[in-house]
């Protein structure tokens, strides 16, 4: 049965080349690159905390570093791979723990599912290719991914599709086109219905993207505008102090004189706001979508396995898509360069070094047989 994955989209539109190492063969570098891993290392330490119902789990914070821990043998082979381990691990678990401060516990937050993996069966479009109908219209098409949680929001009632995404600058422009958690939503609502989890006429109204900035957190102070603001000086220390000194008695002190006045009498004294304020570390976005969004993200699913099997068979040649952004980030770059060159022994012997083989179906296949 044709099989099409939702996180295999992307690159299957992207690079046809990066698909058929990173689908077809099923590479994976020896070395997840930083990114990579600290992104799921989050996901799944936000997936322990957010535990079905209204109570929570294990603090993120403690979780990803616990995630973290226990893969350090993979992701620690040799110096420079030590210090960038220790710095993701001080970022993440900085990340996580403002995120807690900044949301609390939650409680209208029920969580319905999480980390809900899930396989569809679809029918597969009878589409012509080089205008000529294919012998083998009639198969179907398995549809499979995992999707990251649904909850109700008891404040309002509605249900949404929890769509968390760690990146190093927050934009949401492109949202109502994305495709990858469109496609969880679309099928999500009937998937929870055949559970259970949802009645009949309950539905999932859309996707509420829950943003984590990379970045560690801003340690200055904040005034009572909730900006950030600069070191605090002499004039505003005076001001603090005016209330309990008289203005002669402290007027020739020194700032640090000032301060630790300031800091005996249990004074907080914050500077003028800064003219550099810290973009967002956490935002939450949603999208609403409709009935007509879940038709054509079915339809898009259909036709993209199509173009897959076209690759997969040879009906189509596997192309390239250079791209300065993201070729800087690719795992086969280099591998990619030296196919470039033609050169086909040192591809493979770099692919034999540099990769593994897995199956990128490993997790659904055994969920199947369950």
């Amino acid at each position: 049965m044709l099989q099409m994955r939702t996180s295999e989209r992307r690159d299957l539109k992207s690079c046809a080349q990066k698909w058929q190492w990173g689908t077809v063969e099923g590479l994976r570098p020896n070395h997840t690159p930083n990114p990579l891993w600290l992104g799921t290392a989050v996901h799944e330490a936000l997936a322990r905390w957010y535990v079905p119902g209204t109570e929570r789990g294990q603090h993120p914070a403690e979780a990803f570093a616990e995630i973290l821990d226990g893969d350090r043998k993979t992701l620690v082979t040799n110096e420079d791979e030590e210090r960038e381990f220790v710095s993701s691990r001080e970022l993440g678990s900085d990340m996580l723990a403002r995120y807690v401060e900044f949301y609390g516990l939650e409680p209208k937050k029920d969580m319905i599912a999480t980390e809900q993996e899930f396989q569809v069966i679809l029918p597969r479009p009878a589409i012509k290719i080089f205008g000529q109908d294919q012998p083998e219209q009639k198969r179907w098409l398995r549809y499979v991914g995992t999707f990251d949680g649904v909850f109700r929001d008891l404040e309002t009632g509605e249900i949404w599709l929890d769509e968390t995404k760690t990146a190093a600058s927050i934009w949401h422009d492109h949202l109502p086109l994305d495709d990858q958690a469109g496609s969880y939503w679309a099928v999500a609502t009937t998937l929870l219905r055949r559970k259970g989890v949802l009645k009949k006429n309950e539905h999932i109204a859309g996707i509420m993207y829950n943003f984590l900035r990379k970045a560690m957190g801003d340690t200055r102070p904040i005034n009572e505008d909730g900006l950030r603001t600069n070191k605090p000086t002499k004039s505003h220390y005076l001001e603090a102090l005016s209330e309990s000194y008289e203005e002669d008695s402290i007027a020739k002190f020194k700032v640090d004189e000032l301060a630790a006045l300031a800091e005996t009498d249990k004074l907080i004294v914050v500077g003028d706001a800064s003219a550099s304020q810290p973009p967002a570390f956490f935002e939450r976005f949603p999208v609403y979508r409709s009935k007509g969004e879940r038709a054509t993200m079915i339809r898009r699913i259909q036709e993209e396995a199509i173009f897959s099997e076209a690759y997969r068979k040879g009906w189509l040649p596997v192309t390239k898509s250079p791209d300065p952004m993201k070729c800087r980030m690719c795992s086969f770059r280099r591998m990619c360069e030296l196919d470039e060159q033609g050169d086909a022994m040192a591809v493979e012997e770099f692919k034999a070094s540099q990769f593994h083989a897995e199956d990128p179906y490993a997790a659904h296949r055994r969920k199947s047989a369950e």
